[in-house]
């Protein structure tokens, strides 16, 4: 009897049910201290391996994913292997009854963990069977928690994506969306995209905190990466709030609450995933929706205020720049 393997296979095992359960089940914990440290492994190295530019870096998501889940299984799976290896006759041989060695233990603790009924060996009458009924339960709840994290988070990425087709289907900067919005007195036209916006970054910030690993989950083109969308929409509130000289021409109350919402998807991002920029992002240009006939505040105002928001702005910088993404910028011919 060994007490080390003991002490070993128990506490592998009872961390990794920590980890399942603080991942999957617990909603303001976000990743679990070993999902936390796969994940940001996983991704080191594949961006060190590809570079930051790489369209393949569409693939790390789904690569973290299988990387968490599979931490998962070697940690359960050893810790419950040291834990029958404490006494050498806990698993016997079905057909001579002699204890067996490593390897056929590693084989009878894989097939019991995944329930798969196979009757090669079997444990020691007593404390043994408990243990084993034990270890079938946690690989059912194992792989049930591990199939519904998978199913949400690919739901929470398609999210993503449709966050972003809804701004970016209206235009690729703030400029391209406030001349959408103008119907020559105001833009109540834009009141429908900032409450479905609102709603829908709420959404967004707390699935980046419920599935860590959404982050890890990166767009090809900037249409539908949320970081993208979010930068363009909050330069939009920007110039909505701060910019026009009547402020009923728009719904404040709206814009208010995106805002808020945006602030609130920023803190979440930078408390665990996202270093700001140390520079600020282009400032949106007004002088560009001169002619358009909108009234708006004296230009050196305007900028006066976006002073104030130099930290907000390098947030959302680095949230493009980690999303492997450029500012949205407005094209010089356009």
């Amino acid at each position: 009897m060994s007490y080390i393997y003991y002490i070993l296979g128990f506490g592998l095992t009872i961390f990794t049910i920590i980890d399942v359960i603080w991942t999957t089940l617990w909603i303001d914990g976000g990743a679990g201290p070993l999902s936390k440290r796969v994940a940001h492994g996983t991704w080191r190295i594949v961006e060190k391996a590809l570079g930051k530019k790489n369209k393949l870096l569409t693939l790390v998501g789904p690569i973290v994913l299988m990387a968490t889940l599979l931490s998962w299984v070697i940690f359960m799976w050893a810790g419950y292997t040291l834990f029958f290896a404490g006494d050498t006759g806990s698993i016997v041989d079905s057909s001579n009854m002699r204890p067996i060695g490593w390897t056929d233990r590693l084989y009878f603790t894989g097939y019991t963990i995944f329930t798969l009924g196979i009757g090669d060996f079997t444990p020691k009458p007593g404390f043994w069977q408990v243990v084993t009924a034990f270890g079938s339960g946690i690989g059912i709840l194992f792989l049930t928690l591990g199939a519904s994290y998978v199913i949400n988070v690919v739901g929470a990425v398609v999210n993503k994506r449709s966050f972003a087709r809804s701004i970016s289907g209206l235009g690729m900067t703030s400029e391209e969306i406030m001349k959408a919005g103008w119907n020559g007195k105001d833009f109540h036209q834009l009141d429908l995209l900032l409450m479905n916006a609102s709603a829908d970054i709420s959404k967004l910030t707390q699935q980046h905190q419920a599935y860590p690993l959404l982050h890890y989950y990166h767009s090809q083109t900037p249409e539908e990466a949320s970081a993208v969308g979010v930068a363009i929409l909050d330069d939009l509130m920007t110039i909505l709030h701060y910019g026009l000289k009547d402020k009923d021409s728009v719904n404040a109350v709206l814009v208010k609450e995106t805002r808020s919402s945006i602030e609130t998807y920023l803190d979440t991002l930078t408390s665990a995933f996202v270093k700001p920029s140390e520079s600020e992002p282009d400032r949106p240009d007004i002088t560009r929706l001169f002619n358009m006939g909108i009234p708006f505040v004296k230009e050196e105002e305007f900028m006066r205020d976006l002073d104030t928001l130099s930290r907000r702005r390098q947030k959302l910088l680095g949230a493009v720049y980690s999303d492997n993404h450029d500012w949205p910028t407005h094209k010089k011919n356009q």
